[in-house]
Parts: structure tokens; sequence; C-alpha cells
């Protein structure tokens, strides 16, 4: 009776080949610069942090966001600041209808007592893959601009890509989700690989029945041009050129508090999620994937938590997406 459900459509992997000579061919000047790569003790007290946090509360769904505020907030919001580059406490401001951080000692309309109040609006939030670069209220757009390989550059993609760009870097869009629309996302019901799907972490905690995976993307070294546009919070940059790039991994079947789901949620636009390419067509309408080229020399990429087939790489990235809605 699933034999329909089953048949996805199938498209050619990227050929993993390294860009010939590419690590040879490194300039000195860059060579220099990866081997002066480091992890701030900032960004490394962030991200510690973080993972102590799932590890404290695995089900967000079992959470109250009052208590964890109280309890979590401040430190919380400090230490993310910090690892952003700020010497003391940040708050968001939206100036030419852009979110960014700032000094809340230089914002506007902010009571120093609830500089961290941003906080409350992050509790639990994603990032799903919008089919067109729009994103209409309540939702908001962010995106995130990889600076890939430049030697030999090897991106590939095909498929479904939504409004991702793909050329010889890569630009991630994705639609932050309100509470609401955040809460409907759960596990699907069927146990297996084939049946987990991520989205972009976007918030302190992943929704109920949820995994925080992580990525660290070393992308190109030299003249590095890495940028993003609105709050991605709780992701965050390292010198010279890496992302630290959080997904709330939703394994098939897994417990959630609010039980499966068995089917995608229709939040009023056409979308994606990051998927297995073995997805059955009963959940993916249509399937693509984008293949980076990192950084060649002296590569730092690495996972924290498993993608499972959702994703994968060591020196390169490969993102597998289905559209769902």
């Amino acid at each position: 009776m699933f034999t329909a459900a089953i048949l996805v459509a199938v498209l050619s992997l990227p050929a993993r080949v390294e860009a010939e000579n590419s690590e040879r061919d490194t300039p000195p000047e860059e060579q220099e610069i990866a081997y002066a790569e480091t992890v701030s003790k900032e960004a490394q007290a962030w991200l510690d942090y973080l993972q102590d946090l799932d590890r404290r509360y695995p089900d967000s769904g079992k959470a109250n966001p009052e208590r964890v505020l109280a309890e979590e907030g401040e430190k919380a919001a400090l230490l993310y600041c910090r690892a952003i580059g700020f010497d003391g406490p940040c708050t968001i401001e939206t100036a030419t209808g852009q979110e960014r951080f700032v000094d809340a000692r230089d914002a506007r309309g902010i009571a120093k007592a609830g500089w961290f109040d941003w906080l409350w609006t992050l509790f639990s939030r994603i990032g799903v893959i919008p089919e067109h670069a729009a994103c209409p209220a309540p939702y908001t757009m962010v995106e995130i601009y990889m600076d890939d390989e430049d030697n030999n550059n090897n991106n590939q993609r095909s498929g479904w890509l939504g409004a991702t760009v793909s050329n010889h870097n890569t630009t991630w869009r994705f639609c932050r989700l309100s509470l609401k629309a955040t809460s409907d996302f759960r596990p699907l019901p069927i146990m297996g690989d084939d049946y987990d799907y991520s989205v972009l972490s976007l918030g302190l905690l992943c929704p109920s029945g949820a995994r925080r995976v992580w990525r660290r993307h070393d992308n190109e070294d030299s003249a590095n041009n890495n940028s993003h546009s609105g709050s991605i919070f709780p992701n965050f940059s390292l010198w010279p050129g890496n992302w630290m790039i959080a997904h709330c991994h939703f394994d098939g079947a897994a417990f959630a508090w609010g039980g499966y789901m068995t089917t995608y949620p229709n939040i009023g636009i056409k979308y994606g999620v990051f998927a297995s390419p073995s997805m059955p067509s009963i959940y993916a309408l249509a399937h693509g994937w984008v293949y980076q080229d990192d950084e060649d020399f002296l590569n730092t990429n690495l996972w924290i938590g498993s993608p499972d087939l959702v994703m994968s790489g060591s020196n390169n990235t490969t993102r597998h997406l289905a559209k769902v809605q």
C-alpha cells in the first residue's frame, strides 16, 4: 500500500571531486591566514553554553519560557553579544527595514533593565526556505551569504532550490517564522532517516521534537566577504571566513510534546526544508541539492551532531532540499 509513497524524484548527486591542485595553488598570504585561524574564547563560550542548554532542556515543549528566560535570559544574551563582537550588552534595532544588533548602551528607547527583551521573541524560532525571495508579515527574511572557495571553485546544484542562490558563492534565504508557525513543526510519524528533515535554528531553543545540529563552514579565507541580513541568532561567524550554522533537525518518529505532524504545515507561503533526498513524494513535492566548495587549505569544517541523510560532507558541504508546500 506504500508503493506509490516511496517513489521519489532521482537527482544526480554532486561529483565530490576536489578541485585539481587547488590546495597546492593556495597563495602564500592565504596560507598565513589559515595558519592563524582560531576560535575566540567568546565564541567558544557561547557554543559551549548552547550545547549545555540543549542538554538541560531537551524538549522545548516542556520548558516554561517565562521561567527559562528568568533563569537564563540575561546570561544567554550577554554570551551571544560577546560572541558576535560586543564587549557588553547588545540589542536588536530595525534600521531601513533590516534587523541588526547594536550596543545596548547606544540603542534608543531601550530601558537598561530590559536590554535582553529581544530573547522573548526569539525563544523558539525556525527558518524555512521560501520558494521566492519574499517573506510576508509576520515572517521576516533572513539571508546568509557564504563566500565559497575562490581557487578552481567546484560549487554545484540541481533541482528545487527555492530562493537559494548558488553560483561561485552561496546565498541562503530563509523566512523566520512566527512563534505560532514555528510550534506547528514537529517530527513526521514514520521512523527512519528517509523521514528526517531540518530547518534553520533561529531561536534559543529548537521546537519540540527537534535536536540541534551545527555545521562549521570554513569558507574562503582570503579577502572573505561573508555577510548576512536580518537577525541570525543563535548563529554566528568566526574569523577569517567561517560560519557556525545551527539547524533544528527532526528525526522521523522522534518524540515530541505536541505529537507528530501528518503533513507539513500550511503557513501561507510556498516553501521547503532541508530533507533526506529519499523523502517520499507524499511529503516532498520536489527535491534538490546544493554542493558548496569550502576552503581548500587547512579546512576546519566540522559537524556537531549528526545530520543523517539530510546533509553531508567533510571538507566540502552538501545540503539536500525538498519543497514541501
